[in-house]
């Protein structure tokens, strides 16, 4: 028993052992961490302040972190790509990032509801989060990685007049220029027509993408992208988009539901009634069949005792 225990901890420790680290040029995970934590953190507090965002805002700032740090911007830089060739630890290091900021935020007083007003909800209901997708999504300048694809199906929990809410959260790190990264879900129906929703993702914080009920037609599917434009200029690589807490909120329309239910009823009565009226009116084919027979039992030759004469 003893043995094993003892092999058990040297398979584990040989396992951290080989775990790939960050080259030593470049800025290790921790540090990078804190980085951005501050620049997200110094660049919401200038667009607090303003309301409004420039290049020399956006560079002032994130000059004053990296200067703290003792960190160049040729070396940010170079690390930055280097972890665009990592995507996931990339990732994992704005998810810090990232509960950090939030935890700052309800550590000044901001409600759940400022942060994720959804989150309580479930996957049913009348107002319900159904997104089963991956909550955080990482966009860089690249092919194939700077889309995030997605498909929600239609399933018996979707209802007539249903309408939905899809939202984010989103951080920036942006060399220069307007922020321009797309948002798009096209809507299809039961009778494949489709409605196109888009909007621009311009600034960090909530983007939301309001999808209105339809009151005649179900929904068969929801298919939508993130999308982050490339960069042209391979000098401004400084580009990228965390996205996080993402969800779809579905909410019924118990108006319009209820609407159907009673037009179904009326149509099931009235169909009913239209089906009785037709046996009724099957009798004047019975009587005129009985009349018939008798009029060829008249001209029949006559009978008598079962006898013909």
């Amino acid at each position: 028993m003893k043995h094993s225990l003892v092999l058990f901890i040297s398979v584990i420790l040989m396992m951290v052992g080989c775990k790939p680290q960050v080259p030593s040029e470049y800025i290790q995970p921790d540090e990078l961490e804190d980085i951005l934590y501050e620049y997200h953190l110094a660049e919401s507090m200038a667009r607090n302040e303003s309301g409004l965002e420039s290049d020399y805002n956006r560079t002032k700032y994130f000059l004053a972190v990296l200067e703290k740090h003792h960190v160049s911007e040729a070396v940010f830089d170079s690390s930055l790509v280097y972890y665009y060739s990592h995507a996931e630890r990339l990732k994992t290091i704005y998810l810090h990032v990232q509960d950090r900021l939030v935890n700052d935020a309800k550590g000044l007083g901001a409600s759940v509801g400022d942060i994720n007003r959804y989150s309580q909800y479930s996957a049913t209901g009348d107002t319900a989060n159904i997104w089963r997708e991956e909550t955080a999504v990482m966009l860089i300048p690249r092919p194939t990685k700077n889309r995030f694809d997605f498909v929600v199906k239609a399933d018996s929990s979707f209802l007539l007049g249903d309408s939905f809410m899809f939202q984010f959260m989103s951080e920036h790190i942006w060399q220069s220029g307007s922020k321009d990264a797309v948002v798009c879900i096209k809507t299809t129906y039961e009778q494949d027509s489709i409605l196109q929703t888009a909007n621009h993702v311009s600034v960090s914080g909530i983007t939301q993408l309001r999808i209105p009920y339809n009151r005649t037609q179900r929904i068969k599917e929801l298919r939508g992208f993130i999308y982050l434009p490339q960069v042209d200029d391979e000098q401004e690589m400084r580009r990228l988009m965390f996205i996080s807490q993402i969800q779809l909120i579905r909410f019924h329309n118990r108006d319009i539901q209820e609407q159907y239910e009673n037009d179904s009823i009326a149509a099931v009565k009235t169909d009913s009634l239209q089906r009785g009226d037709d046996t009724g009116r099957t009798e004047p084919d019975t009587v005129r069949h009985h009349v018939g027979a008798g009029l060829r039992s008249k001209n029949a030759p006559f009978r008598r005792g079962g006898a013909t004469n």
